[in-house]
């Protein structure tokens, strides 16, 4: 196969893959694709072709799906509106009665609409009385269905004066569908008339802006603008959408213009050539409107029941009646050529927009043309949320079972018992954690900052930490040059590797801080005493052993502590760690992510309790453990070489190759015996091997040579016993600290934990998720009802 054949079968499995993702996931792609990759299939398209030759049974889906949005999802209407807006004197009233063939018995002084109102028309052949549907989030009667037009406006009439004693307008909309077969198909949004007056009080421009910008800012919104009919420069709602939108250019290209209430235009265009030139400004400032004429009555001053009644019968025939002014007009354009052969006749780009029905047809075939081409990708989003909120209520459900007790006993014993096997799992070494979330793998220094930064780096461990001692010790770590190489320290590490970086570390910092007793010079005869024991001599080897207890006390005790808070750092962030890593990672984890809040709070609680209460222990048994090491001093500790004398030397270094053979003999050898021997002989050796410690000569009053001599001499005690020191601490960590840490998990989250909880005492009442579950059989409900809808169809297909 050749590379590009490849490339091109790569390509095209990427493409069905992106298909059957969800859209979430594919919108989140880095590769952009196209709508027709984007959304449905081929039984989309094939649906959307068919919807399109049954322009009623469309928009009555289409109706279906913008109040399935609206009301049961809180989404703006997915499919093409148009936006009437105009000013008060423009005839938008008119306007909204041709589009229904149905007269509004609303009269009302000043700004009688308040929100907007919107409207889709259903063409529907048996309704011969229109029958309408309200709904809206603030309407205060709630969703009506099946109401009479008169209903409606008077509900209409009544949430616009509620609105009016507020002294406010409303961006919220009332949705209206109409159905009537005297209807066409259409689907526009009526805003309130805007008043041209600007003075203090009664201008509402402002509120007209804020909520015409809230209208536009909804997908596939265009302006149906209504123009009255003189000059365009002296038009106000040219000027107005201009400062609305921040200039023409936004907005005229994408906008469908009706100039209302042309019959008083007549009188002033009855020749081609007036007419022309008075559309010429309009043209060139790409605005050629449509030209409407409402008929009117000659006086409205007849009891309201037939004032009515002949508004309707007016409205009934208002397309004949127009279209009747209107070839009167043309005729007379026919008449005033002849009598004027240089005259010119009506340019046909302004003939081909004569008239309302003209106007509704070109809006419609937008409408229907947007329709067929956003349908396939609404019936996927319609699935897509569909999905989403069927996993929404199952998640809710899942998550009331946290609000039982013995249920949430239960489900709190498995995931404990998951962060248990995974704290222990990253302890023992775990390449999945270190893959699975790199970002939380630290350096030494990220541990040191996230200790420092810790509410228990100033916390009370125990009476070490009283003073500044731990802080002298944090302070000496600041200031090293450089950190032990063998600590690894810029090395990423999580879990046991972390711990095994702190001892080394630990070790590191305690040799770096070794302490040096030459500094106490001036204070070594206060330790000799007088008569110790009713002997009178100077007693230097107490003077060495307050030395060696003062400089390990002032040094090792404090870093201890230190080391307990660095590791007890580490080991309160694997909890967080392993709860996260659960909640991604287990066939649970679902239901482990609906764990409230302030029960996930509250075990972290308990574990940096139970966590804080091992660190206190293993304080005070590694304090009192290293105690006896400096309370006496015992010349024949195996790590501590004196200095012998030059007479001595060879007979030092014989008896040491001799204590080396022998070992190394026991340990080939592979005999218990042989190593038996070894130790006996070791033994017998050392009890009496003569060791010089301190000079036996000694003045009666201590000299400044001799202050020397035991000072050096405690250096090389206190190095000899940090070594030895070293080696204890570190199996006492491991043993209390490290392997403590894993059985107390596992005892505490195994059982403890379990039975002294009082489980009843940490369920709070979700009332929010009740509501929202209420929310969302709603909106399953819908989506179910549209997309059986949509099957029912496709299967006529078929």
């Amino acid at each position: 196969m050749s590379q590009h054949a490849s490339c091109t079968n790569a390509a095209e499995r990427r493409r069905r893959r992106l298909q059957r993702a969800p859209v979430s996931s594919r919108e989140s792609d880095s590769v952009k694709v196209n709508h027709s990759q984007q959304y449905g299939g081929e039984e989309d398209e094939k649906f959307a072709k068919h919807m399109l030759k049954n322009e009623d049974e469309l928009l009555n889906f289409v109706a279906n799906i913008d109040d399935l949005y609206q009301n049961r999802l809180g989404k703006p209407a997915p499919f093409m509106t148009f936006i009437l807006i105009g000013m008060q004197s423009s005839g938008k009233s008119t306007v909204v009665e041709r589009f229904l063939k149905m007269c509004i018995n609303v009269v009302k002084e000043g700004t009688g609409t308040r929100c907007p109102l919107d409207i889709t028309c259903i063409h529907d052949a048996d309704k011969i009385a229109p029958v309408c549907d309200l709904s809206g989030k603030e309407l205060r009667c709630g969703a009506r269905k099946n109401l009479q037009v008169q209903e409606v406006f008077e509900l209409v009439t009544q949430h616009n004066a509620y609105l009016g004693d507020e002294g406010k307008f409303s961006s919220e909309a009332l949705n209206l569908v109409f159905r009537s077969k005297a209807v066409q198909n259409m689907r526009f949004v009526d805003l309130p008339g805007i008043i041209s007056n600007a003075s203090v009080g009664v201008d509402n421009r402002e509120e007209i802006k804020q909520i015409l910008n809230c209208e536009l800012s909804k997908p596939n919104t265009k302006m149906c603008v209504l123009l009255e009919p003189k000059e365009f420069a002296t038009n106000p709602i040219v000027d107005f959408i201009d400062s609305s939108l921040e200039g023409r250019e936004n907005w005229v290209h994408k906008a469908t213009f009706l100039m209302t209430k042309f019959d008083m235009r007549l009188g002033d265009s009855r020749s081609g050539s007036k007419a022309n030139a008075f559309f010429k400004e309009f043209k060139d400032n790409g605005v050629v409107p449509f030209m409407v004429i409402t008929p009117t009555l000659p006086s409205e001053s007849l009891p309201p029941d037939e004032l009515f009644s002949e508004r309707q019968k007016l409205l009934d025939t208002a397309d004949q009646e127009e279209m009747g002014r209107f070839r009167e007009w043309l005729a007379e354009h026919r008449n005033f050529l002849q009598t004027h052969p240089n005259d010119e006749e009506l340019h046909s780009e302004y003939k081909d927009k004569i008239g309302f029905v003209k106007g509704v047809q070109h809006l419609r075939g937008i409408l229907l043309d947007d329709t067929a081409r956003r349908l396939p990708e609404v019936l996927q989003e319609i699935r897509s949320e569909l999905a989403s909120c069927e996993t929404e209520y199952r998640m809710l459900t899942e998550g009331q079972r946290y609000h039982d007790p013995v249920a949430l006993r239960l489900i709190v014993s498995d995931i404990l018992h998951q962060v248990q096997r995974r704290i222990v799992e990253y302890l023992d070494g775990s390449l999945e954690i270190a893959l699975k979330l790199p970002e939380h793998l630290q350096t030494l220094e990220d541990e040191l900052n996230e200790e420092d930064n810790s509410d228990w780096a100033d916390r009370k461990l125990n009476h070490f930490s009283d003073g500044d001692s731990e802080e002298r010790w944090r302070e000496h770590i600041s200031t090293m040059v450089e950190w032990p190489e063998q600590a690894q320290p810029n090395e990423r590490f999580l879990g046991g590797k972390q711990y095994q970086r702190a001892l080394a570390f630990f070790q590191a910092v305690l040799i770096d801080h070794l302490p040096e007793p030459h500094g106490l010079k001036e204070f070594v005869p206060m330790a000799t005493g007088y008569l110790a024991g009713g002997l009178q001599r100077e007693n230097w080897e107490r003077a060495l052993v307050q030395i060696t207890k003062v400089c390990c006390k002032r040094v090792t005790h404090p870093g201890i502590n230190f080391f307990i808070k660095h590791v007890g750092s580490i080991f309160r962030r694997l909890f967080l760690l392993a709860l996260e890593d659960v909640k991604a990672g287990e066939e649970m984890s679902a239901t482990f992510q609906l764990l409230p809040r302030q029960v996930e709070n509250h075990l972290r609680h308990r574990f940096e309790d139970m966590l804080w209460e091992l660190m206190v222990s293993v304080a005070d048994k590694s304090h009192d453990s290293l105690e006896p090491m400096y309370t006496t001093v015992d010349p024949n500790l195996p790590t501590f070489i004196h200095q012998a004398k030059s007479s001595e030397e060879p007979e030092v270094q014989e008896n040491a190759l001799v204590s080396f053979r022998n070992r190394m003999v026991a340990m080939i050898s592979g005999s218990g015996a042989q190593a038996k021997k070894y130790l006996r002989e070791e033994s017998k050796s050392r009890a009496t091997m003569k060791k010089e410690f301190l000079s036996e000569q000694r003045t009666a009053m201590i000299t400044s040579d001799e202050t020397n001599e035991i000072l050096m001499t405690s250096f090389q005690y206190i190095t000899a016993l940090m070594e030895f020191n070293l080696v204890t601490l570190k199996f006492q960590f491991n043993h209390y600290l490290y392997e403590g840490f894993k059985e107390k998990l596992r005892v505490y989250f195994g059982s403890k934990l379990m039975m002294e909880e009082k489980w009843d005492e940490l369920i709070e009442p979700d009332l929010a998720a009740a509501e929202r579950m209420t929310e969302l059989e709603l909106m399953i409900q819908g989506l179910r009802e549209s997309m059986q809808e949509v099957n029912r169809m496709q299967r006529l297909l078929q």
